[in-house]
């Protein structure tokens, strides 16, 4: 969880906890906002808490015209928040809303509690779950550019009072200014750090440009994990927890047909998800933009499932991934056996009849989805015919190993290959072009 830090610490990253924080939800909706509606929101920010190994005590909300400008919510409704926190023990207040320093330090202020914001919160879950160099690198990154945008804002509110303010007054400017400059620095150097392990990874993307490519993506907790250790018969760690995976991780499997894919596992996406994060996993991502196919995985049992839609497909349009070729799939609906998840599951096929509705966990329906890539990776191909000289054996070696050939027959006269080959399309250019050499040299030979 992120604790108030030293101001020599406010640059460094945030460690993991060793005891449990006991912890009140707090949460406010405005007037015009559906109730039902904020409280999924709250419901998931309660499952949020858990993956940060957070102590649930209880949650509070309240309905308001406007925000508190000073503590957010009404001074009553923190009056109340701090008496049962006194007596249940709890020692974090996290907000369902990201806050201004200003409030965050008045609430701390008041309440005497460790004070928490959505966005700190799922911050912290991603500082506790990076794995790779890359992944920490990001997390810092994103951590430093939100603890900068709030010291930002502090130093902004501080300047507009002419003469300082008393706590602030000399050495409190120089301090903010002093942290400021630290932030900026370490930012710096971990961007530069980024960029080489960066360069790296593209280089290796360069080297299975060839390969078909696929991606899963969904919103956190869909199961993706589980299907792509079902789809690669590896050991992906899956939990049931949200960002119990944060690195992308890329196995290669080969098809029936023997053709090589890849498939990616990638973060899961959620409502409201920090833009910082998004800016900072953009090379995770990247993954995304580079696939050929994407694999839209949803949680079939959820009560907010068209909601959890809409967000995955708001995060793929901000990262200009909405037009790839994307597959729908249902997954745990081994789970929807009730009469509602009944009506549900005609609905849902009849809204998406191109979908795919399994169960990674059971296995249920996964003949239909690998049916569904390997149309996919029908609609790639196309068959032509080549008539290739027999002293170009690079060129055959190639068609035979990245295509299907229908047929092959020797030209006696011309002394080279007939050759019939389903392949896929991506290569056709390459083979032409190829061919035109062929050709010309043949020529120039003559």
């Amino acid at each position: 969880m992120t604790h108030n830090k030293s101001k020599n610490e406010a640059y460094q990253v945030i460690p993991l906890r060793n005891t449990r924080e006991r912890a009140f939800l707090i949460g406010l909706y405005e007037s015009n906002f559906k109730k039902a509606e904020y409280m999924e929101s709250m419901e998931e920010l309660r499952h949020l808490s858990q993956t940060a190994e957070v102590e649930y005590m209880g949650s509070f909300t309240q309905e308001l015209e406007t925000a508190n400008p000073a503590t957010w919510i009404g001074k009553g409704k923190l009056n109340e928040i701090i008496k049962e926190a006194k007596e249940k023990e709890v020692t974090t207040l996290i907000f369902n809303d990201n806050l201004t320093p200003a409030q965050t330090r008045n609430i701390t202020k008041i309440s005497k509690c460790n004070v928490v914001d959505r966005t700190e919160l799922i911050l912290d879950i991603f500082a506790q779950h990076a794995q790779t160099k890359e992944s920490k690198i990001q997390v810092e990154v994103a951590q430093l550019e939100y603890s900068f945008s709030k010291l930002k804002n502090l130093w902004e509110h501080f300047s507009r009072i002419d003469g300082g303010m008393i706590g602030v007054r000399g050495p409190g400017e120089k301090q903010l200014e002093k942290d400021r400059r630290l932030i900026k620095t370490r930012i710096s150097k971990l961007k530069k750090k980024l960029e080489e392990i960066q360069k790296i990874t593209q280089t290796k993307r360069k080297r299975r440009d060839d390969v078909l490519s696929i991606c899963l993506v969904g919103y956190t907790n869909a199961g993706k994990s589980t299907l792509f250790n079902k789809l690669t018969n590896s050991q992906l760690y899956a939990a049931d927890q949200l960002f119990a995976t944060l690195d992308a991780t890329t196995r290669a499997v080969k098809n029936k047909n023997n053709e090589q894919i890849l498939i990616t596992d990638t973060i899961g996406f959620i409502n409201n998800l920090p833009p910082l994060l998004i800016q900072s996993f953009y090379s995770t991502l990247h993954e995304v933009l580079e696939s050929d196919l994407l694999l839209h995985v949803v949680d079939a049992s959820s009560a907010r499932l068209d909601e959890l839609i809409d967000s995955v497909d708001k995060v793929l349009k901000d990262i200009k991934a909405h037009d790839k070729n994307i597959l729908l799939v249902f997954n745990k609906w081994d789970l929807c056996n009730d009469l509602s998840s009944l009506f549900l599951k005609k609905q849902l096929r009849e809204i998406y009849p191109d979908s795919v509705f399994i169960s990674a966990k059971t296995g249920l329906n996964m003949d239909t989805l690998y049916e569904k890539i390997n149309y996919y990776l029908k609609k790639r191909k196309k068959t032509v015919s080549y008539h290739i000289p027999v002293d170009n054996a690079n060129l055959i070696n190639f068609l035979h190993q990245n295509g299907k050939v229908l047929d092959i027959a020797y030209d006696e006269l011309n002394n080279e290959y007939m050759i019939d080959i389903e392949i896929d399309y991506k290569y056709i250019d390459q083979i032409e072009r190829q061919l035109e050499i062929i050709t010309l040299n043949k020529y120039i030979n003559t």
